[in-house]
């Protein structure tokens, strides 16, 4: 039986990849090529990440990982597949980017907001000891 003829005209692909927290890349920019997607999301290249996503056919990641890159479930797109128009996928990535910088924003503010009243409680622990000394 030959199976060649039966695939020629379709689009079977074995190559569907999606890539989880641990998973490496194995291609592109050698800045992110050999590490892990997290470590590629503590580097803040989201970016990267997201043209890989709208950009390449048979690319995706798990779904935590889509929307820590501000990829909402009404902005992902049928796998294997990819956005062929590049305005298009520019604004996408842009559209996601925008979500990822937001959140960012608001866990620096939090995190600023933590440290002053963690700094504050240490200020008043030091000068509660002063005064148990005197």
């Amino acid at each position: 039986m030959d199976l060649s003829k039966e695939f020629e005209n379709s689009s079977y692909s074995v190559n569907m990849r999606k890539l989880a927290r641990k998973s490496r890349l194995g291609f592109g920019y050698q800045d992110i090529k050999n590490i892990t997607i997290q470590d590629i999301m503590i580097m803040n290249k989201h970016k990267q990440l997201i043209n890989i996503y709208y950009g390449l056919d048979k690319i995706t990641f798990m779904d935590d990982i889509l929307e820590e890159c501000g990829i909402m479930p009404d902005a992902r797109i049928e796998k294997p597949g990819k956005i062929r128009d590049l305005e298009e996928r520019s604004k996408m990535v842009y559209k996601a980017l925008d979500i990822v910088k937001a959140r960012t924003k608001k866990d620096v503010e939090a995190f600023r907001e933590m440290a002053k009243e963690m700094r504050a409680e240490i200020k008043a622990e030091l000068q509660a000891e002063k005064k148990a000394k005197k």
